[in-house]
């Protein structure tokens, strides 16, 4: 009995689906006719199979002639499916829907194959709504004056014409498929990207190096963000070419803190310079020295007043230069003014190491300057004080180089250490 019944059951169950589904399913005969159809048929398309009985041409086809329509017959005919795409069909009203079809060849005698409809409209809709958006987007990033890359599983998948100058390609197709960190410099990649991925929500800049394809290395802003880019989650990434803009502020970092002539430091940068020695120094009880340096003013006075301040610049340079030459990379040297300097020579476990130091820088103060076919001799003093011995911070440590200084000077052409006794 049980057996029996079993065709009766999978006959309910068809029907149950038939009557039910979503979807628009009808059957076609050998001639093209429309033998049966769900109700799901009549609600997307509105047409009844009774509207269709005397039809072998769909009238709900758009853009279908009568010719592909016995092309498609002869498929079902040979056995041939025609598997799931996006079609256009026109309902009983006119409106023009986008539809999902499918057909089945089924060839059993009465019926040649079975075709199924999905109402595909507004999932159509929102594609060419997505498309939209994304072609005004193309539009528009090409106008702004940033770098725009779409950067999707690691892979550059859009950049934009200022993008592709900015990484110095001929074309697209040397930069996408890349990583648009490949191109940032930066001493540990993977913080980086911790950084830029902080910022996405706040949309602050990051500023950061960028090396070119042809090797010129540039400062950018960079700006990170989410976004849908067709139709995935991606990372939209703006750099903005700030090299003149860094340039011009490292040059006025530069100029707050150092002698335009000279390229020496000034005497801004040299306290805050010698307050950290001084802390370094007593944690590492080692010493360092101040020198308080002096051209000969009246040389220098007569040099600028005989062969003009040009000269007297020149003198300046070439004084700092020698400067440079006679002491160690540790060391800063600063220019106070006019023809007064200031050296700070860093961490030395012995005063031997200043000793040396000030005698070479001595010497060479002896030779003759060659400016402008002019040979100029002109005689330094030098007063030095010693940390910790002659002071402790750096306004008695200054303080006393000038002491020493002034001392040095009543000699002429000599240097002099600071004594106390001396001063008393």
């Amino acid at each position: 009995m049980e057996f029996n019944s079993q065709p009766d059951v999978e006959n309910n169950v068809l029907e149950i689906v038939w009557n039910n589904t979503n979807e628009a399913i009808f059957t076609i005969d050998y001639d093209g006719q429309i033998l049966s159809a769900n109700p799901s048929f009549t609600t997307i398309l509105g047409w009844k199979v009774m509207d269709l009985s005397e039809v072998n041409y769909f009238p709900f086809f758009v853009d279908f002639s009568p010719k592909e329509h016995k092309q498609q017959l002869a498929q079902f005919k040979e056995g041939h499916d025609i598997p799931y795409y996006v079609t256009k069909r026109k309902r009983k009203d006119g409106k023009i829907l986008d539809i999902l079809a499918s057909y089945r060849a089924i060839n059993n005698g009465e019926v040649l194959a079975v075709g199924m409809y999905k109402d595909f409209s507004e999932q159509m809709n929102i594609q060419r709504r997505l498309q939209a958006s994304e072609d005004r987007y193309r539009s528009l990033v090409e106008f702004i004056p940033d770098a725009i890359f779409v950067e999707n599983n690691g892979e550059i998948v859009f950049v934009n014409s200022v993008g592709i100058h900015l990484v110095g390609a001929k074309s697209e197709k040397y930069v996408l498929g890349q990583s648009v960190w490949q191109f940032i410099v930066t001493d540990d990649l993977a913080t980086f990207k911790t950084k830029v991925h902080q910022a996405m929500s706040t949309k602050e800049p990051i500023i950061e190096q960028f090396l070119r394809l042809d090797g010129e290395m540039i400062w950018t802003e960079i700006i990170a963000m989410s976004m849908v880019f067709e139709g995935e989650s991606v990372i939209q990434v703006l750099l903005r070419d700030v090299t003149l803009k860094k340039n011009y502020e490292e040059q006025l970092e530069y100029l707050a803190f150092h002698d335009p002539l000279t390229g020496l430091t000034n005497r801004r940068y040299f306290t805050e310079q010698i307050n950290q020695a001084i802390e370094t120094a007593q944690k590492e009880n080692r010493m360092l020295a101040v020198m308080y340096i002096d051209i000969d003013i009246d040389k220098f006075k007569s040099i600028n007043d005989s062969l003009g301040h040009e000269v007297g610049d020149q003198l300046l340079k070439q004084f700092a230069s020698r400067l440079k030459e006679n002491v160690r990379e540790e060391d800063i040297l600063c220019r106070v003014g006019g023809d007064e300097f200031l050296v700070l020579l860093n961490g030395m476990k012995e005063k031997k190491v200043v000793v040396d130091i000030v005698s070479r820088l001595h010497k060479a103060f002896q030779q003759p300057y060659l400016i402008d076919n002019h040979k100029i001799v002109v005689t330094s003093s030098m007063g030095i004080a010693v940390f910790p011995q002659d002071g402790i911070n750096s306004k008695i440590l200054i303080s006393r180089s000038d002491i020493a200084l002034y001392q040095a000077k009543e000699q002429r052409n000599d240097f002099q250490f600071y004594e106390l006794e001396k001063t008393l």
